[in-house]
């Protein structure tokens, strides 16, 4: 009976940590994605950023349904709003966390799929709905973690994965979780966007 107690508590602890290393893997993400260029004129404050259309013609937070996310398994805990800035790039969306116990991220930003090419030469074209999109590991350092940008007008939609490096989660793969995610959201965008 012991090694029962055990194998629970081991795997009550996997999701301690796994809740513990999705607390920090925002802060990670803002870096991968490439500022826009500023060899343009600036920018005279937020209504004036490049991604505000973007931004305010999709939101996340919103159209990622309870009943979407339950469909997927994506609603272990309620949607945690994030918005977040690094010079004048820009993102805005929420966290999700799926009951199989990865995290991930799926934001509105102004980083466009050109930037993110520039920044990641590795980055490889992969289709997500009807849209064009670049799927890249931003920190191939760290295991667990994909990013996706899917096109959109003026900026895209940034998905991150997190998956923690568990016993529970080795069989998880994490560009085959942003793949399913962003073929999943992209048909949510509205037409034009």
């Amino acid at each position: 009976m012991r090694v029962g107690t055990g194998s629970r508590a081991t795997g009550v602890l996997a999701v301690v940590v796994g809740l513990f290393l999705l607390t920090g893997c925002g802060d990670e993400r803002t870096p991968s994605e490439p500022a826009p260029s500023t060899s343009g004129p600036t920018d005279s404050g937020p209504s004036a950023s490049p991604g505000a259309n973007a931004q305010s013609s999709f939101d996340p937070c919103t159209a990622l349904s309870p009943q979407f996310l339950a469909e997927r398994q994506w609603d272990s805990r309620p949607p945690e709003p994030r918005q977040d800035s690094q010079g004048s790039t820009s993102w805005k969306g929420c966290r999700y966390v799926a009951r199989a116990g990865y995290g991930f991220v799926v934001e509105t930003t102004n980083g466009t799929l050109d930037q993110v090419r520039s920044k990641y030469p590795s980055a490889v074209d992969i289709p997500a709905g009807n849209r064009r999109a670049v799927r890249y590991e931003a920190r191939p350092d760290v295991p667990g973690g994909c990013t996706i940008n899917v096109e959109m007008g003026s900026g895209s939609l940034y998905i991150l994965t997190n998956i923690p490096q568990t016993a529970a989660n080795k069989n998880l793969l994490a560009c085959d979780i942003a793949t399913d995610i962003a073929r999943a959201i992209a048909p949510l965008l509205p037409a034009g966007s």
